[in-house]
């Protein structure tokens, strides 16, 4: 947070799934539910907004709320940018630096 603070960023809050696949619950990706969650508690629709993920569950679940999904290529991403199933129009980045500067370009 600080070191984010010091460019003029800010974290407003943190969102994540506790549960296992077991639990079935509605916030595991790529259910949507999480996003659901952010939606409401910032009263804002997810439509066109930028979800960045690693995952192919990460792109489904930005694709239900109507969020643009962005694969960056570290972690999972290499891997998912081959799956048959990425949603079409998906913009693949190397990494979170090259998305982030495309977004704000």
């Amino acid at each position: 947070n600080k070191a984010l603070a010091q460019v003029g960023g800010r974290i407003d809050a943190i969102f994540f799934c506790p549960h296992t696949s077991a639990d079935n619950c509605a916030c595991r990706k790529p259910k949507p539910g999480m996003l659901h969650e952010i939606s409401k508690r910032f009263n804002t629709n997810l439509t066109n907004v930028p979800a960045i993920g690693d995952a192919l569950r990460d792109l489904e679940a930005a694709v239900t709320v109507g969020a643009k999904p962005i694969l960056v290529l570290t972690g999972k991403g290499k891997k998912t940018a081959t799956d048959p199933e990425l949603p079409a129009g998906t913009l693949v980045f190397p990494d979170l630096a090259a998305a982030v500067a495309h977004l704000l370009a």
